[in-house]
């Protein structure tokens, strides 16, 4: 093989670069220009100072189950799993006692995200109730003007 040519290039051919649109644009200072400006004699020289470096705080690392790292967050801003809003649907569906967890839920601050569903299932409730009382008021309406013009 060819010591000029390697992988079929040639050693001596010179390669140039070109800096990508919006680069910002360099110029080259002469041959034999200092590359820096020295001070006159007798300027005052700029006082340089030692960094203050500060003791690193120790970070705990997140806990981490089933080989996922999962962020440190707050109690009470724990997410609720998909089988936990599941679990809470079939518990406020029990008569007496999910209601009277429903209210205890809508006012706790032990965890926010169950707090929320539990007034989205007030606000949910509540919209069924009103559709209901709208359709039981136009059926008697309806009822008593179709025995009205039968009779």
């Amino acid at each position: 093989m060819d010591s000029n040519n390697m992988n079929g290039a040639n050693v001596n051919q010179q390669v140039t670069y070109q800096a990508p649109q919006g680069a910002p644009q360099y110029q080259q200072a002469p041959q034999g220009a200092p590359q820096y400006q020295q001070a006159p004699l007798g300027a005052p020289q700029p006082q340089y100072q030692q960094m203050q470096y500060q003791q690193a705080v120790p970070v705990t690392a997140p806990p981490v189950i089933n080989n996922i790292q999962t962020p440190m967050i707050p109690e009470n801003y724990k997410p609720i799993s998909a089988w936990g809003y599941v679990g809470y649907t079939f518990l406020f569906c029990i008569p007496l006692i999910g209601l009277i967890l429903l209210i205890v839920f809508s006012f706790s601050d032990a965890n926010i995200n169950r707090r929320n569903y539990a007034r989205s299932y007030w606000c949910g409730l509540l919209l069924c109730i009103i559709i209901v009382l709208i359709l039981v008021i136009l059926s008697v309406v309806l009822g008593f003007s179709f025995l009205a013009a039968f009779s």
